[in-house]
């Protein structure tokens, strides 16, 4: 988009823009309009789910979105976009994104992942099935082995199993632990676990807020 420039405070740019007046970070204008360079095709791999825009710019409409470790071909770069296609269509991704080897995922994550998988699954008490019914414990202890890792069958047990860290300082992967009960760290304040308790409508596996209760402790089991 082309902007008059009114004026300068510090790293900020003032500009005019369909009448209305405001500010942008400088680093962001150019002199000239940017120019895509098209070089021959070669191959990269998204690092987070990303959208594809229509122009190189964050306020451009979305062609869609590339979902992690998707193999890309790209085509050549304006400014800091990678020229991309999508359905068919030029795009362009933010090339921060993009990375010339596929994302390896952390243990911690590969566990979190694999336990989402199991959501909308039945609570059974006494239960260790990851399909047919599990209770809190059982649940947590059936996906840990999956990965090799034997921790005790009771909430209680596992409450010493592993070894102790922060909640500040917890990771996707870890074990959290409330009296009674626990539940396996995902990331955003999130964990997955098997309640007998609303809302489900009664219980099952499900994703829960962290803070449903009061945290005894944080379990490291994933090195």
């Amino acid at each position: 988009d082309k902007v008059t420039c009114i004026g300068t405070n510090g790293d900020w740019t003032k500009v005019s823009f369909d009448g209305e007046n405001g500010y942008v970070s400088t680093k962001y204008l150019a002199k000239s309009k940017p120019v895509v360079t098209y070089k021959d095709s070669y191959t990269r791999y998204v690092k987070s789910s990303v959208n594809v825009r229509k122009t190189p710019s964050t306020g451009s409409a979305s062609l869609g979105k590339f979902s992690q470790n998707t193999k890309v071909t790209c085509y050549g770069t304006s400014g800091n976009w990678t020229v991309v296609k999508k359905n068919g269509e030029e795009g362009f991704v933010s090339t921060k994104y993009l990375s010339k080897t596929k994302v390896t995922k952390s243990k911690g994550r590969q566990v979190a992942d694999y336990a989402k998988k199991f959501v909308g699954n039945p609570y059974k008490y006494g239960g260790t099935s990851l399909t047919k019914g599990a209770d809190c414990s059982g649940f947590t202890q059936s996906v840990y082995k999956h990965f090799g890792y034997n921790i005790p069958r009771t909430s209680g047990d596992q409450r010493r199993s592993g070894s102790s860290v922060s909640f500040s300082n917890r990771r996707i992967g870890d074990l959290i632990c409330y009296s009674g009960h626990v539940g396996i760290y995902i990331g955003d304040n999130k964990i997955v676990h098997a309640s007998n308790s609303k809302p489900y409508p009664k219980g099952g596996i499900k994703i829960s807020s962290v803070h449903i209760m009061d945290i005894k402790a944080v379990r490291r089991i994933v090195k």
